[in-house]
């Protein structure tokens, strides 16, 4: 923030921006295959859970625009059984990356080529047990590739009309992209599902989901029918995961001015998932991590990560970036659009704050030695969402709202269910708002450096952003020059991002003055405001004790977390209190108040001593992979530092090193690499080494092996 608060403090006034080399955009990617167009791929699979297979069965058509003497799909690693060309068997060469047809095809002709395999796919289609033993099978095809497991195309320029037709265990739910035709039971234990689609899309978002699931169906303003899927045991939670996703659909799409380009749109929620949410055509996977209860929603709910999927339906999926220059033109339109609906839900101030902390955090960003421009393919999450969302609030504000809406509609009229660059977004906002855009593409889309004093200007038209910017100016003020400006803050009816600066200007600060604003925080019953509180003041003032210790009651897990260990740090004579107040709080997804409540009562000898064999294997059992891997992470972790790793979670933790899941799974790698420091530890492992399965075996052998 300070960044910002310079310019405002002490530069109100524009300052010239230098000149920058114009930087020509790069020629659109072209098709790996820019004389075929495949038009549409029919699927029939059956997956294998047991043996994590998937057989099946594709028959694309494709016509020829210039002669050529081959065609190729993607196939990575498969087993192919039979391929036919126009209902002949042809011979192929397949180097286990693509399978290649030779033949002498002519200008504007037709073909048919059905493929039979069998796939083991290694990611992009995940096998998995739910958290009752139970089978969940989903994929994820972006930065994957769907070729692991289905015959297609990883250029994402080739978009196909497909229709999947999948069998598995008629006990499950089977989604999938699309309009479900039909069901149809096969034999006594299979049932045959088929989905249809209409319009083509990129084989990356493909997707299906299978799992024990149940489902509510609402229907959009429009018409569209809006299928929310939630697991049986989250009945209760369906209201608070869901909250206002029928508003957020019926805004978009009138916001952007587009109809919603697909037959439906679907919800649904899987463990362990990579990311917090894809957009495959309309059927968005998320993480179950978003599943939440009401007190949840108050912390972690799912709007931002439902708005901006179903941003992706207009900003991916209807209209698909050419090649990774471009990507903004899918994240940076997402995370926009996001954030208007969000504003829809939470108010202007959040929104403009949402700007004012992202343009912070880009600023800070472009100093960095590696800092990219937004047209570079290899350009950080951070400048591909905020720059990108920031590039378009501010050509909002250069060409008017009205334009802005305009040109986006057109943009999506004219290269609807194509692939798009840069430049085709750029000449229709010209040719709308009858400006020159060659300044703005400099200074938004070419430049390293963040514009952050004209991101200033723009943000400083907000009244409520000048308020704050104020405010925040006070931050090296003693406290008895500033006590005025801080209690006003705190007035009823208060602002949120006010008081929660208050408490950040008072952190540490325990005079009869802070003391007192401190008070008058806490009476604010504002949940953000006492949740800064609960984060900020490490040490507890004797005088405030009463009030902290109401934080043990507010509804917000992310307050209860931090209170109830500060509480039980500073007043050693009330942990049993403290811990029997609490002892039915489980927290989030990854039962953080829980699993902290169990180490801070292994921790207190007085409490309960009969039960801590109990706590421990409740801890302990946090581990397993029946738990999502947020869950395990936070046992790992307390068990790292307890170091009171039993049998089972050093089995778990081998387990965790060898997840699908990236970010779990090198977060594990880190705490063995610590153990294995450890000779104890090491001849543990030695003696568990040959219990394992086999590829946590081998993984586990190579880091033993000197």
């Amino acid at each position: 923030m300070r960044f910002f608060l310079y310019l405002f403090i002490g530069f109100i006034s524009v300052s010239a921006i230098a000149s920058l080399d114009e930087t020509t955009l790069s020629i659109p990617s072209k098709k790996e295959q820019p004389n075929v167009d495949f038009l549409t791929g029919n699927v029939s699979i059956f997956l294998d859970a047991t043996f994590k297979k998937v057989e099946g069965k594709v028959i694309y058509t494709f016509k020829v625009l210039q002669p050529v003497d081959s065609i190729s799909i993607d196939a990575q690693k498969m087993q192919i059984m039979d391929v036919l060309l126009d209902g002949e068997k042809t011979t192929i060469n397949y180097d286990s990356q693509k399978i290649k047809v030779g033949g002498n095809f002519l200008a504007n002709s037709e073909h048919r080529i059905e493929i039979q395999y069998i796939a083991v796919p290694k990611k992009a289609l995940y096998f998995l047990n739910d958290y009752q033993g139970k089978d969940q099978i989903w994929t994820q095809g972006q930065g994957k590739y769907t070729s692991n497991w289905l015959p297609s195309f990883d250029d994402m320029n080739e978009k196909v009309e497909f229709d999947l037709v999948i069998h598995y265990d008629s006990d499950y739910e089977v989604i999938a992209n699309g309009k479900l035709l039909q069901t149809q039971a096969v034999n006594d234990t299979i049932k045959r599902w088929e989905y249809d689609m209409e319009q083509p899309m990129s084989s990356y978002l493909l997707a299906l989901v299978i799992g024990k699931y149940e489902k509510v169906v609402e229907t959009s303003e429009s018409g569209i029918p809006l299928e929310m899927y939630y697991y049986p045991s989250d009945k209760d939670k369906f209201e608070s995961t869901y909250k206002h996703s029928k508003q957020l659909f019926d805004f978009l799409e009138k916001e952007i001015g587009y109809a919603f380009p697909w037959q439906n749109y679907k919800q649904i929620p899987v463990k362990d998932f990579l990311y917090a949410g894809m957009e495959n055509t309309g059927t968005t996977i998320f993480s179950d991590a978003f599943v939440v209860d009401d007190i949840g929603f108050n912390d972690r709910n799912y709007i931002n990560v439902n708005a901006h999927e179903l941003a992706h339906q207009w900003f991916g999926d209807l209209v698909t970036e050419t090649e990774g220059k471009h990507h903004w033109l899918q994240e940076g339109f997402a995370t926009y659009y996001a954030l208007l609906a969000e504003r829809e839900i939470f108010g202007d101030d959040y929104f403009q704050y949402k700007l004012y902390e992202s343009a912070e955090q880009l600023t800070e960003q472009s100093k960095a030695d590696n800092a990219t421009a937004l047209l570079d393919p290899k350009a950080s999450s951070l400048t591909f969402y905020q720059r990108g969302a920031w590039a378009l609030h501010a050509l909002k504000d250069m060409i008017g709202a009205d334009n802005f809406k305009t040109t986006v509609k057109q943009y999506l009229e004219k290269h609807q269910f194509g692939n798009v660059t840069t430049s085709d977004f750029i000449n229709v906002a010209e040719q709308v708002s009858g400006q020159d855009l060659s300044d703005y593409q400099k200074i938004w889309l070419e430049a390293i450096v963040f514009p952050s004093q004209e991101a200033l200007d723009i943000l400083t038209k907000s009244p409520f952003i000048k308020r704050y910017l104020t405010l925040a100016g006070e931050r090296t003020q003693p406290i008895a020059g500033k006590w005025g400006t801080l209690a006003t803050a705190l007035d009823f009816p208060i602002n949120e991002y006010l008081g929660q600066e208050v408490i950040y200007q008072l952190e540490g600060d325990t005079s009869k003055e802070s003391l007192g604003l401190f008070t008058k925080a806490f009476e604010t019953n504002n949940i953000f405001v006492r949740q800064a509180i609960a984060n900020t003041m490490n040490t507890i003032p004797r005088e405030l004790k009463k009030q902290y210790e109401s934080l043990l009651t507010d509804e917000s897990y992310a307050t209860i977390e931090p209170a109830l260990y500060h509480l039980w740090a500073n007043f050693p004579s009330d942990r049993t209190s403290y811990l029997e107040q609490t002892k039915g709080v489980i927290g989030f997804h990854d039962k953080n108040v829980r699993i902290l409540w169990l180490v801070l009562a292994l921790s207190t000898q007085e409490y309960q001593p009969e039960k801590h064999q109990e706590f421990y294997k409740e801890l302990s059992g946090y581990s397993s992979p029946v738990h999502h891997f947020s869950t395990r992470e936070n046992a790992f972790t307390y068990l790292e530092s307890l170091q009171a790793f039993s049998e089972q979670s050093l089995v778990d933790l081998v387990d965790g090193a060898v997840h699908h899941n990236w970010r779990f799974r090198n977060f594990c790698r880190k705490v063995l690499d610590n153990l294995l420091k450890n000779p104890a530890y090491q001849k543990k492992y030695v003696d568990l080494k040959n219990n394992l399965p086999k590829r946590q075996q081998e993984f586990l052998e190579k880091k033993l092996t000197p």
